[in-house]
């Protein structure tokens, strides 16, 4: 092969390589274009989709679908309540107590609701060496209609349960509350009333919402749906950012033995480790002063093992001072001056199920002693 043909074959092959160069390069630059395309239409869509989701009905026609789908769902009918077995054991006496309290909710429409419990509780006891009498108390806790009349005010009518302090309400349930036994103070507001009752809630700020609830109950002389004659309301103030409301109760009784009680109750979430502190006062002539104050410390953290993040420890001190007037309420408080605290520990098998243990020290005037408690509940939804 002559030097010409060898130089033009190189010349070639050069032009060869610069061509295939020049055209990855133009596949390089086409492909950088369609990614800054993609790119933007990722944003876009994006964007669209958020704005969408925040502003369903951007014509303010009402005729979107996703509107009218949610216009058509129906309040479904819900069948929730627990069942719980607690026992208790002291120097006089050891106690079994089977609970099963089952609760309806029956939408009404979005402006309307039912809402009620049946309890069921039987007392088995042994004490002195011998059983006693095996008791079945059966009651209606609450057979109430909430009637929605705005976002800041509901109007409660039927029986319900009295809003006196916040354990009733909010910690009666046994699958609820941090400890079986409750407050030596919890016979105040432990009753049910038959009336009416406005309830709410109303925005003062950005950061503080005033809650309120005013009731009138009449008398009520029924072995399952008994009452009181009485009026009394619960009114506080919660501030959302901290997960912090404190609130004040009054009652008065207007059967045939009147008399005033005032309460005072505090509530805080701490944000910043999962404890939840409670308390409530009580200051009555007829039926007793008192308080208590509880921590309950959900053991969450990664650093605990995986069987301990399932458990909680709940501490709760106590203290009740017998009634500066010798009246017959009908209450069930204690005997005379008491102090008790209890340490305990809640563990969740499964979201459903619980078990719980406790072990308390009651100082009385007359009597000192321990107190055990054992329990397991059983939370349903249908």
């Amino acid at each position: 092969m002559c030097l010409h043909q060898l130089s033009y074959l190189f010349f070639l092959k050069t032009s060869f390589r610069r061509n295939h160069r020049a055209e990855r390069q133009k596949e390089v630059e086409i492909n950088m274009k369609f990614r800054s395309v993609n790119s933007l239409l990722f944003v876009l869509i994006t964007a669209t989709v958020f704005v969408t989701a925040q502003n369903p009905d951007p014509t303010g026609t009402g005729n979107q679908a996703a509107t009218e789908v949610e216009k058509g769902i129906a309040p479904i009918p819900v069948i929730t309540g627990g069942l719980a077995l607690n026992s208790s054991f002291d120097t006089r006496e050891a106690a079994l107590l089977p609970v099963v309290a089952p609760i309806i909710l029956v939408p009404l429409g979005k402006h309307a609701l039912i809402e009620s419990e049946f309890e069921a509780e039987s007392e088995v006891v042994h004490t002195e060496g011998h059983w006693e009498p095996v008791t079945l108390e059966k009651g209606v806790e609450y057979a109430q209609l909430d009637l929605f009349l705005n976002k800041y005010m509901t109007l409660v009518a039927g029986r319900y349960a009295t809003p006196f302090n916040f354990y009733k309400e909010r910690l009666d349930a046994r699958w609820i509350r941090n400890l079986s036994a409750e407050p030596m103070i919890f016979g105040v507001e432990d009753n049910s009333s038959n009336g009416a009752m406005l309830r709410g809630a109303i925005p003062l700020s950005s950061s503080t919402q005033l809650t309120y609830s005013g009731f009138f109950s009449a008398l009520t002389n029924n072995l399952y749906v008994g009452a009181d004659r009485q009026t009394g309301m619960r009114s506080g103030l919660f501030f959302p950012k901290p997960r912090f409301e404190a609130a004040f109760s009054f009652s008065r009784r207007l059967g045939e033995v009147k008399f005033n009680s005032y309460g005072a109750d505090m509530t805080w979430n701490v944000r910043r480790i999962p404890l939840d502190i409670r308390s409530e006062a009580l200051i009555s002539e007829a039926a007793g002063d008192g308080y208590w104050v509880e921590a309950a410390y959900r053991l969450s953290s990664p650093r605990f093992t995986k069987f301990l993040r399932r458990s909680q420890a709940v501490l709760r001190g106590e203290q009740y001072f017998g009634a500066r007037v010798a009246l017959d309420t009908g209450l069930e408080m204690p005997e005379g001056d008491a102090s008790r605290i209890f340490s305990g520990w809640n563990y969740w098998i499964t979201d459903a199920v619980r078990t719980s243990v406790a072990f308390g020290r009651q100082f009385g005037s007359a009597d000192n002693h321990n107190i055990w408690t054992l329990g397991i509940s059983y939370r349903f939804v249908r």
